[in-house]
């Protein structure tokens, strides 16, 4: 994804095919960030439970 926001008003004006591209990028940067973040998550979960501390 370029980055960049376009407004609801902008989209409006803009052919149906170009409002339906712009709204699939969408979708798939936000499965692609979604899908990121949950690995971290899982992955530092999984860092935590397999950390053994030796208390002192």
């Amino acid at each position: 994804m370029s980055g960049y926001v376009y407004s609801d008003r902008q989209l409006r004006e803009w052919p149906d095919a170009s409002q339906a591209a712009i709204y699939y990028e969408q979708a798939q940067n936000a499965i692609y960030n979604a899908d990121y973040w949950k690995h971290r998550a899982l992955s530092a979960e999984r860092r935590m439970t397999e950390h053994e501390c030796e208390e002192q």
